[in-house]
């Protein structure tokens, strides 16, 4: 019986994962583990309490949020961290809220803006 009960985790763990769309255009780099929540923005907390006081470069952080067609949408940018590589970086997530007023992650991304590219546009590449 244990056997059967670990085999069906192991193989339902998998699907769970695949039930996140990662949006188009963006990577799934650092795709948060906890996607059904209580407080959606509780996954960017993380982000947000990391983000330097002061740096070399005047770091800058956006933080918004919106529903559109019943999806909630959050995004995270973060410019100027330091890197020399890195310009900015974007993260975001998409939710529906479930019938039980819970908050289900259904899409992800993150793309990030390079300096030596010698461009503006998002890309969900390493930057050179």
């Amino acid at each position: 019986m244990r056997r059967l009960l670990l085999s069906a985790c192991l193989v339902a763990s998998p699907l769970a994962a695949q039930t996140v769309q990662i949006l188009p255009g963006y990577s799934d780099f650092r795709l948060p583990e906890t996607q059904v929540v209580d407080r959606p923005m509780s996954l960017m907390m993380d982000w947000l309490l990391s983000f330097p006081e002061s740096a070399e470069g005047g770091p800058q952080v956006d933080l918004s949020a919106k529903v559109e067609e019943g999806r909630l949408m959050i995004e995270f940018t973060d410019a100027g961290g330091g890197d020399d590589s890195v310009r900015a970086i974007q993260r975001r997530m998409e939710f529906l809220q479930t019938e039980g007023g819970r908050w289900q992650l259904v899409a992800y991304g993150f793309r990030q803006q390079c300096w030596r590219s010698g461009s503006d546009d998002w890309t969900d590449r390493p930057c050179p």
